[in-house]
C-alpha cells in the first residue's frame, strides 16, 4: 500500500476543516428604515451624543447570550458587525435624529449646526442582556444637558426589555426595538428640557 505524501494529507485535511466550518454570521443595530433618516430641515435643536458605555461582559464581537441565571456564553459565528458600543450609538443617534428632527453633530457638518442650542447626550448600558427565544433587555442610565447653561440638566434611568421569536435575527431586531425605545425616552426628555422643563425630564422620558 502506498504512502501519500505528507503535504499531500496535510492539505486535504486542510481543505476538508475550511469546507465542513459553519459560515460566520454578521448582524446590525441599526434598523433599515432609519438608515437614511435626516434632520428635519428647520430643527429646534442640536445634539451631540457621546460615546455609549456598555458592559464588559458583552464588550466582544460575537454575540454574547445568556443560558442561565449565572452563565453567559458568546456564540462562535454569531457577530456584530461593528464593535457594540459603535452599534449601539448609531442606533441610537439615527433614532434621535429621525424621532426628533434634529441633527447629531457627530455626523452633520458645521452649517447644519451653527446657531441651535446644543443639548449633549450621554448613555451607560448597565445591562445588555440576550435570551434566544426570550427577551432583548437593555437597562441604562443617561444624562441630557444644555452646552450653554451648566444648571439645565438631568440624569434618568431607562429599563426596555422586547419580546423575541427564536434565533439571531430576532434577537437582532429585538435589539432594535428596545433601542428605538431608549431612545424615544431620551427624545421626550430632550424636548422637557428645551421647552425649560428640567425637573420633569425624567417623568416626560417614561410618559407616553
Amino acid at each position: 500500500m502506498s504512502k501519500r505524501p505528507l503535504a499531500a494529507l496535510i492539505s486535504t485535511a486542510l481543505l476538508a476543516g475550511c469546507q465542513s466550518a459553519a459560515p460566520i454570521r454578521f448582524y446590525t443595530l441599526l434598523p433599515a428604515a432609519t438608515r437614511t433618516a435626516a434632520p428635519a430641515q428647520d430643527p429646534a435643536f442640536r445634539i451631540e451624543l457621546g460615546a455609549v458605555t456598555i458592559p464588559s461582559q458583552v464588550d466582544t464581537p460575537k454575540i454574547v447570550i445568556r443560558e442561565s441565571a449565572g452563565r453567559l456564553a458568546p456564540v462562535e459565528g454569531q457577530r456584530w458587525i461593528a464593535p457594540l458600543a459603535d452599534e449601539v450609538r448609531a442606533s441610537l443617534s439615527a433614532a434621535l435624529t429621525q424621532k426628533l428632527g434634529v441633527p447629531d453633530i457627530g455626523y452633520a457638518s458645521a452649517s447644519e449646526t451653527q446657531g441651535l442650542p446644543l443639548y449633549r447626550v450621554r448613555v451607560t448600558l448597565r445591562r445588555f442582556e440576550s435570551v434566544l427565544g426570550s427577551k432583548a433587555l437593555i437597562d441604562a442610565s443617561w444624562t441630557v444637558s444644555s452646552a450653554s447653561d451648566k444648571g439645565k440638566s438631568a440624569s434618568c434611568d431607562s429599563r426596555v426589555e422586547s419580546d423575541i421569536a427564536d434565533g439571531f435575527d430576532a434577537l437582532a431586531e429585538g435589539h432594535q426595538r428596545a433601542l428605538a425605545a431608549l431612545a424615544g425616552r431620551i427624545a421626550r426628555g430632550l424636548e422637557a428640557l428645551n421647552a425649560g422643563k428640567a425637573s420633569n425630564v425624567c417623568v416626560a422620558a417614561d410618559a407616553g
